[in-house]
């Protein structure tokens, strides 16, 4: 007889999906984060009291919603602004930072916060963790964490509404009182966009001497030296936080205009670091794994 009970989850289960739930497979656990992503009208229901019948749909009752946080709507930067500002800083030689805030920054930030580091490490999805560069807890790379966002010049921010992204988001710039109306915030793949909606990377390895940044960025100065770009003054290896001053001071020794670092979490401190020495660097991301497995390839045009 089958048991009926086989996909009943605990209520400790639905707490770690609300916190840090992920849509990316068939299991239970997934599907229920993305029943949760869908369903919203139990939250309706909890905000009714008893014996109230509200007679409108979740559709027409977010649309309403919506309308009256009008001005809490934030427009964010699109791929060519960001192209824009970039150039302009190389121009007037100006730094330039540009972070992005994905998952595992935002549990890097929310740990022992919002989440326990206990539950971070109970959770099998957050197993990439040590490989993004910060092993959990570590209070001291959290608030330096922190303080880097408000220095950075553009910050992509996560426009998906699932419990990992802009959820956790939400709940960290209301707890750290982000002036988000103040911070100049695109989106956290715009390093994918940069690539999709514009020829930036192009320009600046034909016209820029480039510094590249991260442990794939050996392979990456052969990728790029074979598709004509002899623009690339040399590659450092990323080992994790505790080589980030290293990181920096390994950097004075070249001459170069922009850096594309690929280096996980920590390439939000190291592009922080590299403004402020006048320099532009650009949190290149996984850009580098796609275009080395040819599953992305560089726009030219």
């Amino acid at each position: 007889m089958r048991n009926k009970n086989k996909h009943i989850l605990s209520n400790k289960e639905w707490n770690e999906i609300y916190n840090i739930g992920y849509m990316d497979g068939q299991d239970i656990k997934s599907i229920a984060a993305e029943g949760m992503y869908r369903g919203d009208e139990k939250l309706i229901s909890d905000e009714l009291k008893a014996n109230q019948y509200l007679p409108h749909n979740i559709e027409e009752i977010v649309k309403e919603g919506i309308k009256a946080l009008e001005k809490d709507i934030i427009l964010l930067k699109d791929a060519v602004e960001i192209e824009t500002e970039i150039k302009n800083a190389l121009k007037e030689k100006k730094g330039y930072s540009l972070i992005r805030l994905g998952d595992g920054e935002l549990i890097a930030l929310a740990h022992d916060i919002l989440l326990r580091s206990e539950e971070i490490k109970e959770n099998p999805r957050l197993n990439f963790l040590s490989y993004a560069g910060i092993d959990i807890p570590n209070h001291h790379f959290r608030n330096w964490l922190t303080r880097n966002i408000l220095q950075a010049s553009a910050i992509g921010i996560p426009t998906a509404r699932f419990p990992a992204y802009q959820r956790l988001f939400n709940q960290l710039a209301i707890f750290y009182e982000l002036p988000l109306k103040k911070l100049n915030l695109t989106h956290s793949v715009i390093n994918y966009y940069l690539n999709n909606s514009t020829t930036l990377y192009h320009d600046l390895l034909k016209n820029k001497k480039v510094l590249l940044i991260g442990n794939r960025m050996v392979e990456g100065k052969e990728y790029f030296e074979k598709e004509g770009y002899n623009s690339i003054v040399a590659y450092i290896a990323v080992n994790g936080i505790d080589s980030i001053s290293s990181v920096i001071e390994q950097t004075k020794l070249y001459d170069y205009d922009v850096a594309l670092v690929s280096a996980g979490i920590p390439a939000n401190i190291i592009c922080v670091e590299l403004a402020k020495m006048n320099k532009v660097a650009i949190d290149f991301g996984h850009m580098i794994d796609n275009l080395l497995s040819q599953s992305t390839f560089l726009n030219k045009e």
